[in-house]
């Protein structure tokens, strides 16, 4: 075996790789950086209980909507992956 052929094809095996880390990486510094802390605790709502549970009801709602948007981001960062896997077979 030709020791130039076997070097070609390590050294596209490496390049492919690269391409496909650097793309995963390049779309996870989009992300916004969260820290694991605790949910800060909700605002104290003086009134009747039903204005109290309007409230919480909102912050519901509030916090639904964002888990909806980072699942909607990891669904677009999923697709990529699926898509550099089909890219990187064909090369």
């Amino acid at each position: 075996m030709d020791l130039r052929l076997a070097w070609g094809e390590g050294f596209r095996e490496m390049k492919r790789f690269l391409l496909v880390v650097g793309v995963i990486v390049g779309s996870m510094a989009s992300l916004p950086l969260r820290s694991q802390d605790p949910a800060p605790a909700p605002a104290v709502v003086t009134g009747s209980p039903l204005e109290q549970l309007k409230a919480i009801r909102d912050q519901n709602a509030k916090l639904l909507d964002e888990q909806a948007a980072i699942l909607k981001r990891l669904d677009e960062l999923e697709k990529t992956a699926q898509t550099l896997k089909v890219l990187g077979k064909r090369t």
